[in-house]
């Protein structure tokens, strides 16, 4: 009953301030019609379907924010959450830049380079491949694009439940300087400048931009005696805007981002009795169990070790316009190398029993060309192909469990050392090839039919360490080799097809209805690091309906969007446990699923006054496994 009223009192609110600001303006005689709609909402232009197209005319479920941008408490991407309706957004542990994405209910908290996410990440037309180096700060961005819903068609794979369309500040060729401190508790210290020179006038600018990002942290760690879970990033670089004429124009993006910030305080929670918390040769008392100190409160630990991490993220892009009267051709060069280390304090506790240090080295360069056709009023098109590449090594260092092991039961002949690690690792490549094709054939001023399809095929080849290898990096040994290496390869290709009508019976109402597919990359899950056990999965599949409607009210002083949809996905990949032997499981990844997810989405913005606004989502999600298959 509370939430009936709950939801009766903000969808009534609305109304109630609409009657009483139109009876304040009949009141007065004087204004006109003009002054009513002077602070009609201003037109929001959005690129989701990679043409520049207003918002309410786009037959799609998607929001932009920019406007909210401004606000204080959006600090980085995981802010934006409450401005869109199922959309969460949440910082992963394991890596310091790393962010699970959840829209519809799709997501995908696995930071592991072998397992890609479902949710898509673009940056300046530039894909980004993984959940690491994802959690951008709120800095440089004009717009953030929320696509909902499978994006198969112009995006392709790895987008089942939609894209995060991130645009940057344009180049204005104009001086100018945006600046901003903001000093706070626990020592946050947040600078940001962007600054905009002129080079040619109408011909050439820059841009220059950079933001220092410091925090201590909140939690304070009882054992090394210092305060935990802080930020420390710098993001640093340039754009560069050449316009020799009206026909072409040529921008350079380049960007490094440094991060260094704590990813995350562990605690542990197994309680007085449990086993491994009453063996006191690892450093535990069994009168307080594996936690301590830090059952005081939720801004404690006692972890022995630090979370700490290391990572570097360079981005090159390349765009290229050139616009004829007919088509406008556009290229876009991306190239992303990331260079990570994190440390992980598994145990949580302050005994030494499990760390480990994680290596990431990832390349990725994308092209893609296309052609926006304009000769023609009746039919409009976007024209595609796109190459992508990667190269990735991944290696990790055990620490403490291998020394505890060879005290405890003899491992490795029972003479390790206490800063022995075990080393083990995996490597990949990946070369993807895509055609896409979107179309809108306008049958009347009122009826628009849309269709697309998107061509992609994709090749794996991955290679695995078998086993663990006990070396002293500390002391500079050098990496052993990966223990037996096993390799594995894997092509796919797909077709992901997209239908869609729209109807548009007057400028300030749009309703249409979608069907579109969408697909998952199959492949190999290196984590597993056991591969006697078979590591390869296949892509998942998801069919997407979906009906909405757009409409403008009040001189474009409100607006209020709805879509309702219904997802079958097919071969869903899920995480789950298969055994090993009798005292042993390992995680894989499987297709085990069939889902159903159903849904609703509302938004409302209401300009009330020039100075004050209204803005309300409703998301709504039911979800239910058809059926769900794994080793058991």
């Amino acid at each position: 009953v509370n939430i009936k009223r709950q939801i009766f009192f903000w969808l009534f609110l609305p109304i109630l301030l609409i009657f009483t600001e139109d009876f304040a303006f009949a009141q007065d005689n004087d204004a006109s019609q003009e002054s009513v709609t002077s602070f009609a909402i201003e037109e929001i232009v959005v690129t989701a379907r990679k043409r520049d197209e207003s918002i309410q005319d786009v037959p799609l479920s998607v929001t932009a924010i920019q406007g909210e941008l401004a606000e204080a408490s959006v600090r980085r991407l995981e802010d934006i959450q409450s401005f869109a309706p199922n959309l969460y957004i949440n910082r992963i542990l394991g890596v310091a830049s790393g962010a699970a994405i959840t829209i519809r209910g799709v997501s995908s908290s696995e930071v592991d380079k072998s397992f890609e996410p479902a949710i898509g990440v673009v940056m300046d037309g530039m894909f980004l491949g993984t959940s690491s180096g994802v959690l951008l700060q709120n800095f440089d961005i004009e717009r953030i694009e929320v696509l909902r819903g499978p994006q198969g068609t112009l995006y392709g794979k790895n987008t089942t439940g939609g894209i995060l369309n991130v645009i940057r500040t344009p180049v204005t060729m104009e001086y100018g300087a945006d600046l901003k401190a903001t000093i706070g508790e626990n020592g946050r210290q947040d600078f940001k400048a962007v600054v905009q020179l002129p080079i040619v006038e109408d011909k050439l600018g820059i841009k220059l931009f950079a933001a220092n990002i410091e925090h201590d942290g909140h939690i304070y760690n009882t054992t090394r005696k210092e305060d935990v879970g802080g930020d420390d990033i710098k993001n640093y670089g340039f754009a560069a805007l050449w316009e020799p004429n009206d026909q072409f124009n040529l921008k350079i993006h380049y960007e490094i981002m440094e991060d260094q910030s704590v990813q995350g305080a562990y605690v542990n929670r197994n309680q007085i009795g449990e086993l491994a918390c009453t063996i006191q040769l690892i450093g535990f008392d069994p009168a307080t169990g594996c936690e301590k100190d830090a059952k005081d409160g939720p801004d404690i630990t006692e972890s022995d070790g630090t979370n700490f991490s290391d990572n570097e993220y360079e981005t090159t892009i390349v765009t290229a316009n050139y616009n004829t009267e007919n088509f406008l051709y556009t290229y876009i060069y991306s190239n992303r190398d990331m260079d990570e280390q994190n440390m992980q304090d598994f145990d949580g506790s302050p005994a030494h029993l499990l760390r480990m240090n994680f290596f990431n080295d990832w390349e990725q360069t994308s092209h893609e060309f296309r052609v926006t056709s304009q000769f023609s009023e009746k039919f409009e098109f976007v024209a595609g192909i796109y190459d992508w590449e990667v190269d990735y090594e991944q290696f990790w260092n055990v620490y403490d469990l291998f020394y505890q092991l060879s005290r405890l039961i003899g491992y490795g002949g029972g003479n390790l050392e206490s800063d022995a690690a075990n080393s083990n690792g995996q490597e990949q490549t990946t070369e993807s090839i895509a055609v896409f094709f979107s179309g809108d054939w306008f049958i009347n001023d009122q009826w628009t039919l849309t269709a697309g399809f998107r061509w992609t095929e994709e090749e794996k080849d991955f290679l695995g360490g078998n086993a663990g290898v006990p070396y002293y990096p500390l002391r500079g040994d050098p990496r052993p080799p990966l223990t037996n290496p096993v390799p594995f390869q894997g092509k796919w290709d797909e077709t992901t097809p997209k239908i869609g009508l729209k109807y548009q019976p007057n400028d300030d109402m749009m309703v249409y209805g979608s069907y579109s597919e969408g697909f998952k990359s199959g492949g190999f899950f290196g984590r597993q690091a056991n591969f006697n056990i078979d590591p390869s999965y296949e892509p998942e599949y998801v069919k997407n309906y979906e009906i909405g409607m757009k409409s403008t009210w009040l001189d474009g002083r409100m607006i209020f969007n709805a879509a309702a949809f219904m997802a079958k996905y097919e071969d869903k990949q899920e995480s789950i446990l298969v055994p090993v032997d009798l005292t042993n499981v390992a995680t894989v990844v499987r297709n085990a699923a069939s889902l159903d997810m159903e849904g609703l989405e509302l938004e409302l913005m209401y300009q009330i006054t020039p100075a004050w606004n209204v803005m309300m989502t409703y998301g709504y999600m039911k979800s239910e496994f058809d059926e769900y298959l794994a080793d058991l």
